[in-house]
């Protein structure tokens, strides 16, 4: 019996201007709450950025962030936070700033604190990215940041994600992982930190399985959660990696409200 949805936003739950059918939602979730089930917002954007996305609507929501680094439950707790060791975030930037295959890219640091960009603050990606990050400063220097840092983003302006992963995650072995995230871009956590893990933190205090979660996904970030869940579905305009990973693909995207319209045939169903 599926008693939690676990969503992940961009290109999932929101539709291509970032924004939901807020009314129709405020009555999912309050169907929801009387029927005990659960609903997670599972993704790579910032603890911050989430709460900004939901500010209309009154209920219980639980975050898993920056891709499974920082989770946050019903109550507004932390969970659970993997915090990149420092040593390994100086050796990473290093890496990232010397190897051929990543020079031009920006890199961001999403940390407790803010969050920081190799970027000057006038150029127009930086000012593209500070719809998705709160509190975001540009460094000279990212290894003179001390906050403490959850995911380094890094996106260019062209060309392919997938060798670029494969390069990074051959280097950083069993320290860090990186998975793509959709817009041309790599997010990289603590080896071992997935939506999946935050899932699963959140189901161990529900006294639950991943046999009663439901969830969607679009992009390579998402495939764990996905995976796992009694009901994984990739949206219909996933990317064609995931599309070809997952048995399930609803039947609506997310510009037609695809996740909301599967919402509503679980509420029917019980």
């Amino acid at each position: 019996m599926i008693k939690v949805i676990a969503t992940d936003m961009d290109g999932t739950f929101l539709n291509e201007k970032g924004t939901f059918d807020e009314v129709r939602f405020q009555d999912q979730l309050n169907r929801m709450t009387q029927k005990q089930m659960h609903f997670i917002s599972a993704s790579s954007n910032q603890y911050q950025h989430l709460l900004g996305t939901f500010k209309n609507i009154s209920g219980p929501i639980s975050y898993v962030c920056n891709n499974g680094a920082l989770v946050i439950d019903e109550r507004g707790v932390i969970v659970s936070e993997d915090i990149i060791d420092h040593l390994v975030l100086k050796q990473a930037l290093d890496w990232l700033l010397t190897t051929p295959n990543f020079f031009g890219a920006e890199i961001i640091l999403v940390g407790k604190n803010g969050t920081y960009c190799n970027l000057p603050s006038q150029s127009k990606r930086f000012q593209a990215s500070k719809y998705f990050y709160e509190n975001m400063q540009s460094a000279k220097d990212l290894r003179l940041i001390f906050d403490s840092i959850y995911k380094i983003d890094i996106t260019w302006e062209s060309g392919g994600v997938l060798e670029r992963q494969n390069e990074f995650n051959h280097k950083f072995s069993g320290r860090l992982s990186a998975t793509s995230s959709g817009m041309n871009g790599l997010d990289i956590m603590n080896a071992g930190v997935t939506k999946l893990t935050g899932i699963q933190t959140l189901l161990a205090d529900w006294q639950l399985s991943f046999e009663n979660v439901a969830a969607f996904g679009d992009n390579g970030n998402d495939f764990e959660m996905v995976n796992a869940a009694g009901e994984g579905y990739a949206m219909k305009n996933a990317a064609t990696d995931l599309l070809a990973k997952v048995d399930r693909v609803t039947d609506l995207t997310n510009d037609e409200a695809g996740v909301q319209s599967q919402i509503d045939r679980y509420l029917d169903e019980k």
